[in-house]
């Protein structure tokens, strides 16, 4: 049998070489790779009208509103972070992973079909446990785990109805009883260096203890 190769690494934008497997905190920039990564990633799968619009506002506009409505500067921090890991995996869409759940069972047999889902959660979950504490932070709590699912699904409630067009049919009945979330005006489409330096702002106020490289 031959040996599992653990060489294989990604290059991200500053030029680094993020090793894909055995990472710590001190492989993670989040003010270099995460921001500016984040900013370049596209949310629908690029399919948003007009201007991209990226995981960098995403996660900056929800933390915002997780600011505002709550108080609390920890569910801010962790909802800036929460997607942080799409810096190395990209942004899957459910319609995509759903996909490749049914090839999964079609291939392997049905109890294939939750394969896919798990592992891309596991890769998720090893990213996030590293940049959680690149940025100071402790693994969040059931709590502060539910509060980010809910802020999510209410931002991608009010981006579907704000940003994407009209809707050829239901995204769920949990996505259209979604209640928007608080925000001044309608959202637009930033432009890249804007989405990374109100990445980084954010960082700097929510994350103080966050490592620098």
């Amino acid at each position: 049998m031959n040996a599992i190769d653990h060489s294989y690494w990604k290059q991200t934008i500053t030029g680094r070489a993020f090793p894909m497997t055995g990472f710590t905190a001190l492989d993670i920039d989040l003010y270099g790779d995460v921001a500016e990564g984040l900013a370049r990633i596209c949310r629908y799968g690029g399919h948003v009208p007009g201007n991209p619009y990226s995981v960098a506002q995403h996660c900056v506009v929800g933390a915002d509103a997780a600011l505002e409505e709550t108080g609390d500067a920890n569910i801010a921090a962790y909802f800036l972070l929460h997607d942080a890991h799409e810096f190395v995996i990209g942004d899957m869409t459910t319609p995509v992973a759903r996909w490749l759940s049914t090839i999964a069972a079609e291939l392997y047999g049905g109890s294939a079909h939750n394969m896919v889902e798990t592992m891309i959660a596991t890769a998720k979950a090893r990213l996030d446990m590293v940049i959680w504490r690149a940025a100071g932070l402790p693994p969040p709590g059931k709590t502060y785990r539910a509060a980010i699912a809910d802020f999510d699904l209410r931002m991608l409630a009010t981006e579907q109805r704000q940003l994407l067009m009209p809707a050829p049919k239901s995204w769920g009945a949990a996505i259209d009883a979604a209640r928007p979330i608080q925000m001044r005006g309608r959202l637009t489409a930033w432009p890249v260096a804007k989405a990374a330096e109100q990445y980084r702002d954010r960082l700097a106020q929510l994350c103080p203890n966050a490592r620098r490289v």
